[in-house]
């Protein structure tokens, strides 16, 4: 990893070089803030140490919001919060123990929309990926033990109920170290038909083994968890533009409750108040309206980023950003709108020292808060910018803590992102019609997103 000073030298350096961005002088000073004057590592590190994880709807959630809303009074911008309700879960006393061949309560969690029942037992059957062929013949009225990596979906899950007669599942998570990477049971918020725990690996793998030696294991679940509607909100800040139309800069703001969410995604926090800010200190003045939103509730399905596109789905939005785990920047994604590659191009070619070794590619993916947007055929960009392997490997679990994040790499990534918001917000080539709910729909087709949208449940087109 470079050191400071010659990161700083480099990238000067670079900007010095290349004037086709902007003006010089405030690319040179929204790259040296972004290392000079960072108030986002403090502000990230308080956040977490005081409240821990920001799961959508509890009091953390909250109060980090508010420490985030008064970070943003306390440097004069223009903020507002947009409520909204969602089918939310509440995680409460949840259980999953082996009580036979003997007796060991499990490293476990329950999944999103996993609602309360009566506690029981029952043998314990392995299901492997959940295939027709996998399933055993004696399943009905046992709990399924599910290999690494299988989707659910609510209609698998509702199968394992209906058709197979399963009473629960547990599902084995797909890496070591004790570790359980919470997510939920569907995207539509719509509680699960029958319990789902995710188990570790270890235990997961234990427990094949018991039962492939014919020790017909016997398993306790008893979960308290609570399906319930929650209103929460999106923090928005607008830095006015010389028009209307807008860049929406967006990151989003809740995270599980295992750990502190400090990467997952204290990271786009972080970015997104610190370049809201450095661009507002430095150059307030832009041709499009920066708006910087703070999704809530993504983790549950979005929930956050469909609120605020129907709210607004009238807005000029000319361009979206979004910043979900953003590490050290190696190029930018166009996320299948051909009509960003050659901006995004002209900004790779203007790092100089900070050369993007990865400029652009062309591939967009599912599961963040780009997709409403998407949806919509508003042209929106993500980064590839990975986070250190041995940092990463616990998002969703209780080892994303603050000490993961790199103050380094944050600094790089903010400056890299000011001047990529910078540049668009004074594009005028930008400003073009969406695409049309076809030309959408052909752009997911091309990508094979279409299908893994259908499976989810997320497809929004009307099915041909």
């Amino acid at each position: 990893m470079k050191t400071l000073s010659l990161t700083l030298f480099l990238t000067l350096a670079g900007t010095a070089a290349f004037a086709g961005n902007g003006d010089q002088a405030v690319r040179e000073r929204l790259m040296g803030a972004a290392f000079l004057d960072n108030q986002s590592y403090a502000l990230l590190e308080e956040m977490t140490n005081l409240y821990g994880g920001r799961l959508a709807g509890t009091e953390s959630n909250e109060k980090s919001l508010q420490l985030l809303e008064d970070a943003l009074a306390a440097n004069g911008i223009a903020h507002h919060r947009e409520s909204f309700t969602f089918p939310g879960w509440e995680r409460r006393e949840d259980h999953a123990a082996l009580v036979h061949p003997l007796q060991r309560t499990l490293r476990s969690i329950a999944m999103g929309y996993v609602d309360q029942h009566a506690p029981f037992t029952a043998e314990l059957v392995y299901l492997g990926r959940g295939s027709d062929e996998e399933i055993p013949a004696n399943a009905h009225g046992k709990i399924g033990l599910l290999a690494a990596n299988v989707k659910l979906t609510q209609d698998s899950i509702q199968a394992f109920a209906t058709e197979n007669g399963i009473k629960g599942l547990l599902l084995t998570n797909r890496k070591n170290g004790g570790q359980l990477l919470a997510r939920t049971a569907n995207y539509s918020g719509d509680a699960s038909p029958i319990p789902i725990y995710s188990v570790t690996e270890e235990e997961g793998h234990w427990l094949k083994r018991l039962i492939e030696s014919e020790q017909k294991p016997e398993v306790r679940l008893s979960t308290q968890s609570i399906v319930k509607e929650i209103t929460c909100d999106n923090l928005v800040a607008t830095l006015p533009g010389k028009t209307s139309k807008k860049i929406v800069i967006g990151a989003h703001f809740d995270s599980w409750d295992l750990g502190q969410g400090a990467l997952d995604n204290g990271l786009g926090i972080a970015q997104a108040y610190d370049i809201t800010r450095l661009i507002h200190k430095i150059n307030p003045e832009n041709h499009y309206t920066i708006e910087t939103v703070w999704f809530n509730a993504e983790e549950f399905g979005l929930f956050g980023s469909y609120a605020y596109m129907e709210r607004h789905q009238d807005a000029e939005i000319v361009a979206m950003l979004n910043m979900d785990m953003v590490g050290n920047p190696l190029g930018a994604n166009a996320m299948g709108f051909a009509s960003l590659i050659p901006p995004l191009k002209e900004f790779s070619q203007g790092m100089g020292g900070l050369s993007l070794p990865k400029p652009v590619v062309n591939a967009p993916w599912l599961g963040s808060d780009h997709m409403p947007f998407i949806n919509q055929g508003i042209p929106s960009i993500t980064l590839n910018a990975p986070i250190d392997p041995e940092a990463v490997a616990f998002y969703h679990d209780f080892g994303d803590t603050f000490e993961k994040v790199d103050k380094e790499v944050l600094s790089k990534s903010i400056g890299i992102l000011s001047l990529l918001t910078y540049q668009l917000a004074n594009d005028p080539e930008l400003d073009r019609p969406r695409l049309s709910q076809e030309e959408t729909i052909e752009l997911l087709k091309n990508a094979r997103l279409d299908l893994r949208m259908k499976r989810a449940g997320i497809w929004p087109f009307p099915e041909e």
